[in-house]
């Protein structure tokens, strides 16, 4: 039982996951896993590293970041490496009159936290 409950605890969603979900997880605290991108047009958690290489092809792997946690302040211990996240989700990131040119998505997390795992 114990051990159901760590498996559980240590799970995560991926962004492309959480993207196909984002009707029933709107507004609910959740955890995705994935490879960020910090860059002078993107503020994004991949799927992985090969969907960000890939970018600008497919875009239902990637969700977008707030600027919460500090994002900026640790880009570079952050960009393009693996990361949990945790947050709530929002399946529209902004309203539709907003223009946010770091955007990936409409789907975002407004992370709390971010941690890379050892």
């Amino acid at each position: 039982m114990i051990l159901l409950l760590v498996m559980a605890a240590a799970s995560y969603l991926t962004p492309s996951q959480a993207i196909a979900q984002a009707d029933t997880l709107d507004g609910k605290r959740v955890r995705i896993g994935g490879v960020v991108d910090l860059g002078t047009n993107s503020r994004c958690l991949w799927d992985s590293m090969s969907d960000y290489r890939k970018r600008g092809k497919r875009w239902d792997h990637v969700i977008t970041l707030s600027e919460g946690a500090n994002i900026w302040k640790r880009r570079d211990r952050l960009n393009h490496r693996f990361v949990i996240v945790e947050g709530t989700l929002k399946r529209r990131f902004n309203e539709p009159d907003v223009i946010d040119l770091w955007q990936c998505n409409d789907a975002g997390i407004d992370q709390d936290s971010i941690t890379t795992p050892n």
